[in-house]
């Protein structure tokens, strides 16, 4: 069956092609691989339509789950205050509490009720969605001409069913808040929009968006977010008007632990909570809003894998990470080799080096660059030994590699030196670092990183001066940045440093000796912007950092970090 007739709508041979099914006006038999080609071509436009349908069915569950989390996270905020206001007037009032209370429960059942139901549609509906898709991706995989054509019309009309959808809702206006009037001892419950959001479950060092719903007569001007943390320390947030009526703030909160998050009204109203300071203030006469008691998560690593060994996936003292498309390329000191994982941590290959391999970078076209034992080497991406850089007269004791978008090779050599090689044949371009005439603010005094940014500046961490120094792509001295001590956005023992296409600069601490863990031993990372000005600071609670190395970062806001004491990688959110 090697035609097919289409008027007839069947498939038939050679021989039926000049007999029953012969060409004229009731007969139009052709090729079954052009017939097919038609199929495939409409099938495969329909099935990038119900991607998209099935990506808005995705994105559409995921919000209303994150509705949900924050109906259970303003309604348990909401019950809170009412157990404290009612906790006062204790047996007086206890009944009155109970009442409340229950009638929260109500509303945010009935509050609840619709949106699962809606989030069960949604889901369902994706189901079918990826089922559907799934099996039509599957047909078309296969490439069976027959099979194809058997089954064509059936996928189309399904796929055209399952584009049709619509995903359309509104998003969550209102909450459930809880009102007191202490002149009558009356309380009450009601649904409207809350004057302050938090629209994120704030994570340390990440950003999280504060939204600010005035009612008329409440502040005058642009108001501002005041947050407080649990050491005391204050910060005010600047506002932006977003809306008619609505100001929006970025807190980027740099400890974990709960917070007060307030509005800053300038009017030195009195304050709604014990010992807070003036102007989270009273309303014009319409009684007062609270500001929000929060708890902020510390960002603990999303990922950890590895520990000491020589198996597949376990690590002998990593010193290096780098980063290339989806795979990870750790330098595997000890074990003499570079492993290869995805970005999920799977083991996917490795290869040996000829000495412990202490730096590792990746040009654009794969190539795999390694410093071995004084060595600069490249391998092939599937770890064949293409050559050696011929560096001898210019470096005495290299420690880090980076390269350049062109090509070229950034060797830093520990004696004080930076060189710029061109990656054919390393020849020396131009070296820094260790002269006389250089400004006190460039000399080194213990390169441990290097990294390039998108713009060609070459970025290099000094340990021992506990500071980062930047240079354009000819090596003239831009910047340099750190003042070393124990606050969060001081440097203490830089090492790995990684630049992001944002303009941002992750830098890895590897603080003091102390056996205990966190930010107050230098343990951390930090970003900062390329001027030097501190962004964050990471030092999660659990899973905490030993001897952070080599870093490297994601497009997607993650940063690589290899812990040679623990012999393991992790990976944290940072943007």
């Amino acid at each position: 069956m090697t035609f097919y007739c289409q008027p007839c709508a069947k498939l038939v041979c050679r021989e039926c092609t000049i007999t029953e099914h012969r060409q004229g006006r009731k007969h139009n038999p052709r090729e079954i691989g052009d017939v097919a080609q038609k199929y495939k071509d409409e099938l495969q436009t329909l099935v990038q339509k119900t991607l998209d349908t099935a990506d808005a069915l995705r994105n559409a569950s995921y919000t209303i789950g994150k509705e949900l989390s924050s109906i259970a996270t303003n309604c348990q905020v909401e019950k809170t205050k009412i157990q404290e206001h009612f906790a006062q007037l204790k047996s007086k009032v206890e009944k009155a509490e109970m009442d409340v209370v229950d009638k929260l429960e109500e509303m945010e059942k009935t509050q609840k009720e619709p949106l699962v139901k809606e989030k069960e549609t949604f889901e369902e509906n994706l189901r079918c969605t990826e089922d559907g898709l799934q099996f039509c991706t599957d047909v078309l995989a296969r490439n069976n001409d027959v099979e194809v054509i058997a089954l064509g019309q059936q996928l189309e009309d399904r796929l055209k069913v399952l584009t049709a959808k619509q995903v359309k809702r509104e998003a969550l206006k209102k909450y459930i808040t809880f009102n007191q009037h202490n002149t009558d001892m009356k309380c009450e419950l009601e649904l409207s929009c809350k004057p302050l959001v938090i629209t994120d479950s704030p994570v340390e060092s990440l950003p999280t968006t504060v939204v600010f719903r005035p009612q008329k007569g409440q502040v005058q001007g642009t108001p501002q977010v005041k947050v407080t943390s649990p050491g005391g320390q204050c910060v005010t947030l600047e506002t932006i008007k977003i809306s008619e009526g609505v100001f929006e703030a970025v807190w980027r909160p740099q400890t974990s632990g709960r917070h007060v998050v307030g509005v800053a009204t300038g009017g030195g109203g009195e304050s709604t909570r014990e010992g807070g300071k003036r102007g989270w203030g009273r309303t014009s006469g319409k009684g007062v809003w609270s500001p929000l008691i929060v708890e902020v998560g510390s960002n603990n690593p999303v990922l950890t894998f590895g520990e000491k060994g020589s198996q597949q996936g376990q690590f002998d003292r990593p010193l290096d990470v780098a980063v290339w498309g989806d795979r990870l390329y750790v330098a595997d000191t000890f074990n003499k080799r570079v492993q290869v994982f995805d970005l999920n941590g799977t083991f996917c290959s490795s290869f040996l080096t000829t000495s412990n391999p202490e730096s590792v970078v990746i040009q654009t076209d794969g190539t795999v660059v390694v410093l071995c034992g004084g060595e600069v080497m490249k391998f092939s991406p599937s770890g064949d030994l293409l050559k050696k850089l011929d560096l001898e007269g210019h470096c005495t004791s290299i420690i880090s590699l980076a390269v350049q978008t062109d090509g070229g090779v950034v060797v830093v050599d520990f004696d004080q030196n930076i060189f710029l090689f061109a990656e054919a044949d390393g020849t020396l371009v131009k070296q820094v670092g260790g002269h006389q005439e250089l400004l006190k603010a460039q000399k080194f005094n213990s390169i441990s990183f290097v990294c390039v940014d998108n713009e060609s500046n070459i970025v290099v961490s000094d340990t021992l001066q506990n500071c980062v120094q930047i240079f354009d792509v000819c090596l003239n001295f831009l910047n340099k940045f750190g003042v070393h001590g124990r606050q969060s956005h001081n440097v203490w023992g830089p090492t790995g440093v990684s630049a992001d296409n944002r303009g941002n600069i992750v830098l890895a601490n590897v603080g003091d000796k102390s056996d205990s863990c966190g930010v107050e031993h230098g343990k951390k990372l930090q970003v900062f912007r390329l001027d030097g000005t501190w962004v964050s600071t990471i030092s999660s609670d659990g899973d905490r950092l030993n001897k952070p190395h080599g870093v490297a970062v994601t497009e997607d806001g993650h940063v690589f970090v290899v812990d040679y004491a623990d012999h393991c990688v992790r990976k944290y959110r940072y943007m």
